[in-house]
């Protein structure tokens, strides 16, 4: 029965914390928020907490089994779920809040009346057989839901570029010290402190150094209910030459890649060893800059000049139909701005994605084909997904932020 206890534990940590792809998300401290909005009518919540109740039924029940000390059930399910949220809110992997250890331990709850049960009323011939039996089968279910979602593990994506901004103007270098300036900050947040570090290719890393610089243009241009004009910064740090990615870390948080990559020659948004551009020749490419590379889907993204460009190749999965959808999703920190259909239906991003057929330049590019579609300027973007739908799934998809020029 305890590899049976194990084996659960992995997988809920699987499912919980080691498999979600990663988000910048505040604690929920607000006690039976969801289950308020359950009660209010929100069925979507109601059945969370019923999926996290469950969630923990086995833990109950196989913990009283292994037990002697079955009192101690119930603060062990107490203890485990609050190291999952912990471990979300550190590893940005998911939402902390108190709801789900409540639901957690509700359900763990049950899992040791469920025992009880057993114990209680099955003839002790039979006990083994049945304790045995339940055990297994919370096992099997669970691999289940495991396999599922790891089958769907190819649609999750990192997310965070929602949450925050971050870009590199510039790189100067003087000798061994290299310097950027740029701006950062978290979206709907007051400014707060952060770190910036460099990693080189076999993942050491430095911090640099960290000066605030004062962004009007930054706060204009995102202009919402937050003052984002402190967001500017200059950073510089002593290292060898070579290539770096740049990392941030905000407080009580792991260090988040930024998409950035800087050497002594300036700044790109993909490891240079590992990009391989599109061969043609045109000024998307040439002058453009780099927001999506997707090998394994044969689709790169460039910017240039308020446009993005879509580049594909001939091996990319093009439908017989001329039906390739590519989803073009917006987010923005002035939501009144957006569409009104978008605003009567509560839904505060925008969603202009189209055929690739129809947004297709026509023009002879060799092997690769190009779709092209236009930034909106009427509201600012905070951040962009884009990849590829189909049946209303997503295939792939991809977040970024578009390189602003103020």
């Amino acid at each position: 029965m305890i590899i049976f206890l194990f084996i659960y534990i992995f997988i809920v940590l699987w499912l919980t914390v080691l498999h979600r792809s990663l988000r910048i998300s505040n604690a929920q401290l607000d006690p039976l928020w969801s289950y308020k909005e359950w009660l209010a009518g929100d069925t979507e919540l109601g059945n969370e907490i019923l999926a996290n109740m469950a969630m923990f039924v086995p833990f109950g029940f196989i913990l009283s089994v292994v037990s002697s000390k079955r009192c101690f059930t119930i603060p062990a399910a107490v203890v485990f779920s609050l190291t999952i949220e912990t471990l979300q809110l550190v590893l940005m992997r998911g939402l902390f809040e108190w709801d789900d250890v409540i639901s957690n331990t509700i359900g763990a709850a049950i899992g040791v009346l469920l025992f009880q049960t057993v114990n209680k009323y099955v003839a002790e011939k039979h006990k083994i057989i049945i304790i045995t039996s339940i055990s297994m089968a919370f096992m099997v279910v669970s691999l289940v839901v495991i396999i599922h979602n790891h089958g769907l593990s190819g649609v999750e994506a990192d997310a965070t570029p929602r949450a925050y901004c971050f870009q590199v103007d510039n790189v100067f270098n003087s000798g061994h010290e290299m310097e950027m300036s740029g701006f950062a900050f978290r979206y709907e947040h007051p400014s707060s402190d952060y770190s910036l570090l460099l990693r080189s290719h076999d993942g050491k890393q430095v911090e640099l150094e960290k000066e605030p610089v004062e962004r009007q243009d930054v706060n204009e241009y995102f202009l919402c209910d937050y003052d984002y004009s402190s967001s500017g910064f200059t950073a510089r740090a002593e290292v060898p030459e070579g290539e770096y990615e740049v990392l941030i870390k905000w407080p009580l948080s792991i260090a988040l890649s930024t998409g950035v990559y800087i050497n002594f020659d300036g700044v790109h948004y993909t490891p240079e060893k590992e990009f391989e551009a599109p061969e043609i020749d045109a000024d998307f490419i040439q002058k453009g800059v780099i927001r999506v590379y997707r090998p394994d889907f044969h689709c790169w993204v460039y910017q240039y000049e308020g446009s993005l460009y879509w580049i594909v190749d001939q091996d990319f999965n093009f439908e017989e139909d001329s039906s390739t959808y590519i989803q073009y999703q917006l987010w923005t920190t002035q939501t009144e701005k957006l569409p009104q259909e978008r605003l009567d239906n509560n839904w505060l991003w925008d969603n202009i994605g189209g055929n690739f057929e129809e947004y297709e330049i026509q023009s002879d590019f060799g092997e690769y084909r190009v779709m092209r579609r236009e930034l909106p300027t009427e509201y600012a973007i905070t951040a962009i997904v884009t990849g590829y739908h189909k049946d209303g799934k997503w295939i792939w998809r991809n977040y970024f932020r578009p390189i602003y020029e103020f």
